[in-house]
């Protein structure tokens, strides 16, 4: 949603996340090859990155093999799902300004 961002995200769906992968694939390519490093990117209306959907559908499959239960990369997208629309929701509410001082300047019936 960013302007900065304007000129990639109108080349397709999850461009920008893709970059962000990409440029945090880059920024931690110093880590020991001990620790396995993927980047989680999701934009703000939800877009995941290609790194980020192979990993959530390993995960996914993963627990479903864990847990018997088929649908657990649905549930895990849900779940993402719902943990994007939160921040943007805290991102919106915290930059609007407080009602309290309306809230007592108008009189209830």
């Amino acid at each position: 949603m960013a302007l900065s961002h304007f000129n990639r995200a109108v080349v397709g769906p999850s461009a920008v996340a893709n970059e962000a992968e990409e440029k945090n694939k880059s920024k931690y390519s110093s880590l020991s090859p001990l620790y396995d490093f993927t980047p989680i990117a999701v934009e703000t209306l939800g877009a995941v990155g290609e790194s980020a959907l192979d990993f959530l559908h390993e995960l996914g499959c993963r627990i479903a093999r864990s847990t018997a239960e088929p649908r657990s990369f649905t549930f895990l997208m849900q779940r993402l799902s719902i943990a994007v629309q939160l921040g943007n929701a805290i991102c919106v509410t915290g930059t609007a300004p407080s009602t309290s001082s309306l809230d007592n300047e108008v009189a209830l019936p």
